[in-house]
């Protein structure tokens, strides 16, 4: 102790007093006279009231050419010294002299780096490059014991450095390790924050306009969400210097709640987490946050679905058209199917090349498959209207053969001049007609009975004509499509959260 005593008197005061002098020596001797009776050291007082009068001085001495710097504590009564220009400018001369090497870091231990990210703007989201544009803050805080000037009591809460001083500093050089590109804002100059405490704690704020990765998955497109992220790592040191950490509060925020709202997406949900990675070099701390969004299909709806229901609805117009107007049934099929084909192929232009189907084209299929369902109808209408034109062509053939063949047996009989003998012959199964014509030649003829009755099958035919399946697919259609779109929309407006 009292050693520690005159450490204190020969360097920290050079400038006691006799009286100061005799008063610490007496104290000293005490504490030693304690020490050797088994007493344990009384606490340490103060010859005066509010502590020794050259607390808040501050001396170096020089010893073999290298400058040492010692502090002392402040006494928190006594009013701040107003900074002006001249100890502003001693301070940062003292604080970054030559004992102050960037390469070493503050401490000896790891240096705990406090990471915080506010979103200023997020101005566009590519689906095909995957990626997201961000315009946002970043921030980097630490403490470096080397930076405290506590001891000063300068009315003075922080430094404001200008960009230009940062090489000259240690900073953990915090990155972003998956961005595709990263620049700095110079409006003009660098847009760079950097504070130093008076505990010698670093604030160094970065705004910065960044292309990051976004997980595309377009298989509920366009009622589909995307996850765009942000990963950051020290890029220099490993856990075993510096670690780092999300603030306790408000980690990643954005100011502007407009700045959620895309023209095409919405920000649903920001999550952010840390993780440990093991690299060659040893193990690494890092950060993500991962942004989430939600596509506003609306857009969608105007330009895809709805002309889709309108090429649908048109194609449905042929089944109330007459089944002999070929034509004008196939011109609305047709151009239905090619409106419909050119609408999808300018909406996937726009899109990624996947593998996968999308929700888009499960619709695109379905409307497609409706159009040319209709086609078929007509197809299998004009088909009908053929075998019922053949079957009563050959009906009228058959009755023309009867007809002409009654006018024969007329003549035959007027020719001979004989007067043919009839003889009807009844029976359950048949009623026949026979006629001798005097040459002994018998024919038979089918009564008046049979012939009304085959007319009449022949006017009431038991197949389907066109007009009956016109009628069938005009209520089978829509009602068809209703359920298709029950299924579709509930499904896939279930499966993105909610409408809009």
């Amino acid at each position: 102790m009292i050693i520690s005593y005159l450490a204190r008197i020969v360097l920290l005061l050079p400038e006691l007093s006799s009286g100061d002098a005799d008063r610490l020596a007496e104290i000293a001797a005490n504490q030693e006279n304690s020490i050797q009776l088994g007493q344990l050291p009384p606490e340490r007082t103060y010859p005066y009231p509010n502590g020794p009068p050259f607390q808040q001085q501050h001396e170096r001495r020089r010893e073999g050419g290298k400058r040492k710097k010692f502090r002392k504590e402040r006494i928190e009564d006594e009013p701040c010294t107003p900074i002006n220009e001249t100890l502003r400018k001693n301070l940062l001369q003292e604080l970054f002299d030559d004992s102050y090497d960037k390469n070493n870091l503050p401490s000896a231990n790891s240096t705990e780096v406090i990471v915080e990210l506010t979103v200023q703007s997020i101005t566009e989201i590519s689906e095909f490059s995957s990626s997201f544009k961000a315009d946002v803050w970043f921030s980097q805080i630490w403490r470096d014991p080397r930076l405290d000037f506590s001891d000063r009591n300068y009315c003075l809460k922080n430094i404001s450095l200008a960009s230009h001083k940062l090489p000259t500093m240690w900073s953990p050089n915090v990155c972003f390790v998956n961005s595709k590109k990263v620049e700095i804002h110079a409006s003009p100059s660098q847009n760079i924050l950097l504070l130093i405490f008076p505990n010698g704690t670093v604030w160094l704020n970065f705004r910065v306009s960044l292309i990051g990765p976004c997980k595309l998955d377009l298989t509920y497109f366009p009622m589909d969400r995307q996850s765009c992220n942000l990963v950051f790592e020290s890029y220099s040191y490993n856990t075993a210097e510096v670690r780092i950490v999300w603030r306790d509060w408000d980690a990643v925020t954005i100011p502007d709640p407009d700045s959620k709202n895309l023209p095409d997406f919405e920000l649903v949900d920001i999550k952010h987490m840390n993780a440990t990675l093991v690299y060659t070099a040893g193990l690494w701390d890092q950060l993500e946050v991962q942004f989430t969004f939600r596509r506003l299909y609306g857009y969608y709806v105007l330009q895809a679905y709805m002309p889709t229901y309108l090429s649908v609805f048109i194609s449905w117009i042929a089944f109330w058209i007459d089944t002999k107007a070929l034509p004008a049934r196939i011109t609305l099929g047709v151009s239905s199917l090619m409106a419909l084909t050119f609408q999808f192929g300018n909406i996937v232009k726009n899109l990624p090349r996947v593998s996968y189907v999308k929700a888009l084209d499960i619709w695109m299929f379905g409307c497609v498959g409706f159009i040319f369902l209709s086609l078929v109808e007509l197809a299998v209408v004009g088909f009908a209207d053929k075998l019922e034109a053949k079957r009563r062509r050959h009906n009228r053939c058959k009755e023309q053969l009867m007809m002409r063949s009654d006018s024969e047996q007329q003549w035959l009989s007027r020719l001979s001049g004989q007067r043919p003998q009839i003889t009807e012959t009844n029976s359950d199964a048949t009623h026949t007609i026979q006629i001798n014509d005097g040459n002994g030649n018998v024919r038979r003829r089918k009564s008046e009975e049979k012939r009304q009755k085959l007319l009449l099958q022949m006017e009431s035919p038991i197949f389907v004509n066109g007009e009956k399946i016109d009628e069938i697919s005009a209520k089978l259609f829509p009602l068809l499509f209703t359920a298709f779109n029950i299924f579709y929309w509930f499904y896939y407006i279930g499966m993105s959260g909610g409408f809009f």
